[in-house]
């Protein structure tokens, strides 16, 4: 088998670019990082019209015997394709969706509500501060104090845990 050197370099360029519009998209705020809707399949389609044209113009030597399954492979690579692949692989079972700060009565309470990537919420923890003014403190002077109730995907009881002053005081499990 012998390596397809162009068509590997273009795509490590490729995935880099990716990579590197992807970082940025994730540092702008609010509506700026809309722009990337738009940038995002212009380079895609840049790069499978090139490609596209390399590859015809190479089509006897690219797809020879020896080069056809790394041409194949690198083609795949120059496709978002490749990157949903990767981003549905390493994309984390839950994602935290919320978190809220509700001061009331000397004390504040944290709320963090964890979903499911079809939507189902997982769990929502609780945590307290001995203080209203929860601004100018960090997060590890809040302690675990509630129950939290972990759901599966079809919104039944996976387990119950009960915290008391940052302590697990029981945990339940349920079987599935």
């Amino acid at each position: 088998m012998k390596l397809n050197k162009t068509l590997l370099i273009i795509a490590i360029v490729f995935l880099i670019i990716n990579l590197f519009l992807f970082k940025n998209s994730e540092t702008l705020n609010g509506g700026r990082a809309m722009i990337y809707i738009i940038i995002f399949p212009l380079f895609w389609v840049a790069t499978l019209i090139t490609v596209g044209i390399l590859a015809f113009k190479n089509r006897k030597e690219w797809f020879s015997k020896e080069m056809k399954i790394s041409t194949i492979a690198f083609l795949i690579l120059c496709t978002p394709l490749s990157i949903w692949g990767f981003s549905a692989l390493t994309r984390p079972e839950m994602q935290l969706m919320e978190t809220s700060y509700n001061p009331r009565n000397g004390i504040t309470i944290k709320t963090e509500t964890w979903n499911y990537n079809s939507g189902q919420t997982a769990v929502t923890k609780f945590w307290k501060i001995d203080t209203e003014n929860w601004t100018s403190t960090t997060e590890n002077y809040f302690k675990k104090d509630s129950v939290w109730v972990y759901l599966d995907k079809k919104g039944d009881t996976l387990r119950i845990e009960k915290y008391k002053n940052d302590q697990l005081v029981e945990r339940t499990e349920y079987k599935k």
